[in-house]
């Protein structure tokens, strides 16, 4: 299978290259000795990738249909409605049988032009049968195959119609076995980077497949992040995204016969725009060739993202980043200076209005781990401080509401002006994430002469937005200064 995966990626590249040349307004003078060369070579890796492509067939037919006992004879579920509703690549409803569906990459090559003339419910559908292609090589867990269907079938409420659609298509580009051999190809070589012009938005780098793309997969409740875990998490594949707000309607009580009063909400807009996230990753010639560094890559930029974002959504300014849940806030001050009492949580959750702790709130406390320490030690006669102990639940609770860690707020609760916990309903703070990460691949970093130093790197570039919808939603306690 991985020489199978090396000619795909070449085989990719070489159709790339040629597509290229004839493309190409002033031909040069080698294009056609080139284009010879490159028809050749077709040929030869043609001719022996048909065997072990019938072999790979032939193999995943029969795991298919290892797959297909009827669940009467073995006892065995339905996958569910993944696979009793997916339909064909040709828009025709599948018949259940995995081993009879057909390649849900079929025809589409490694350009984007054959995507834009297949109808919506086409790209839907072949999206939906790809995740379950790539949960079955065991490249998504279950859990992770589920996420991503449940955000094309717009089940999701972090996902719009449109912004479903625009990932069916991004996982139509970036889920076939040769997109995945040509990316890890790229990571390790940079010979790719041809193909993968005609696929990303013009930066001359590959989107990486959406199996590893932490902005599609990576929201799960396993996330270091907490915020990810409790926020309004959306997803758009355009610049902005836009969003309403309400402070609802006023009820009245009225007398017989009396003129009701203009309750209309005012409506106010809301619009969040991704900004840009990157990281530059670079090693030397010896440690590139003598490790498999490419293959550790995703999950480094996983963890690298992840501690990134977790500092912008608690504290970020809105400059170039998002804005921080604790900076849209509403202070609320200790009672006394340089000082962290019991009674600052109390008059935290008491400065919060009813509607933002409600039944139908996401309402969470957010702090420190020093601070969530400090507010443990308050608790000495095993109940006496709080009505609910801060106990020793995943997530544990105060005064009833879920406590989540958050590395980036301050963590010294007696110093003056910090903003050391909040308290809030999490629906009202909105993360947008643009879907997909580019990596670009530079193969000759240079130093501050502009002579190569025996390094190659990478470059990946991801867009997220935040911001708070409602700032009354929110309290963070700030100690007074002296």
């Amino acid at each position: 299978m991985k020489r199978l995966k090396e000619i795909l990626a070449r085989q990719a590249a070489i159709q790339a290259e040629l597509t290229e040349i004839g493309e190409r307004s002033e031909p040069l003078d080698t294009d056609g000795e080139r284009a010879d060369a490159l028809l050749k070579e077709w040929d030869e890796l043609d001719a022996e990738r048909k065997p072990l492509a019938e072999r790979a067939a032939r193999i995943e037919a029969v795991r298919s249909a290892a797959l297909d006992v009827p669940a009467d004879e073995d006892g065995d579920k339905d996958t569910g409605s993944r696979s009793r509703n997916l339909e064909d690549g040709d828009g025709t409803k599948g018949t259940g049988s995995r081993s009879r569906r057909k390649d849900p990459f079929a025809d589409l090559g490694e350009r984007s032009a054959r995507l834009m003339e297949m109808r919506g419910s086409e790209i839907a559908s072949r999206a939906k049968d790809a995740v379950e292609f790539v949960e079955r090589s065991n490249r998504l867990t279950h859990d992770q195959a589920e996420i991503v269907t449940r955000l094309l079938e717009g089940r999701d409420p972090r996902i719009g119609r449109r912004s479903a659609a625009g990932l069916a298509e991004h996982v139509l580009r970036t889920g076939s076995e040769a997109y995945r051999a040509a990316f890890e190809d790229f990571l390790s070589t940079g010979n790719a980077q041809r193909a993968a012009m005609s696929l990303t938005d013009a930066n001359g780098g590959y989107l990486v497949p959406f199996t590893l793309d932490p902005t599609i997969i990576l929201t799960n409740a396993g996330s270091a992040n907490p915020f990810r875990q409790i926020a309004n998490v959306k997803m758009t594949t355009t610049d902005n995204w836009n969003g309403v707000t309400s402070a609802g309607v006023t009820a009245e009580w009225t007398a017989e016969a009396a003129q009701a009063a203009d309750a209309s909400p005012t409506v106010g807009a809301l619009q969040i725009t991704p900004a840009r996230a990157d990281a530059w990753i670079q090693g030397s010639f010896e440690v590139l060739s003598d490790s498999n560094f490419e293959t550790q890559l995703p999950e480094l930029l996983r963890d690298a993202k992840d501690r990134l974002e977790e500092a912008a959504f608690a504290t970020g300014d809105g400059s170039n980043k998002p804005y921080g849940v604790v900076t849209g806030a509403t202070t609320v001050a200790s009672a006394t200076a340089a000082t962290y009492a019991v009674a600052d949580v109390y008059a935290v959750q008491n400065a919060l209005p009813a509607r933002w702790r409600g039944p139908n709130a996401r309402t969470a406390w957010v702090a420190n781990l020093a601070v969530i320490n400090a507010t443990r030690q308050f608790d000495t006669n095993g109940g006496s401080a709080f009505w609910a102990n801060l106990g020793m639940g995943q997530p544990e609770r105060l005064l009833g509401a879920p406590i989540y860690e958050s590395t980036t707020m301050a963590a010294t609760p007696a110093t003056a002006a910090a903003k050391t916990l909040l308290l809030g309903d999490f629906s009202q703070y909105v993360i947008v994430d643009r879907i997909g990460m580019s990596v670009m691949y530079e193969p000759l970093v240079k130093g501050a002469n502009q002579r190569p130093t025996g390094e190659a790197g990478w470059f990946a570039m991801w867009r997220v937005g935040a911001k708070v919808a409602t700032a009354n939603a929110f309290r963070v306690l700030t100690i007074g200064t002296p």
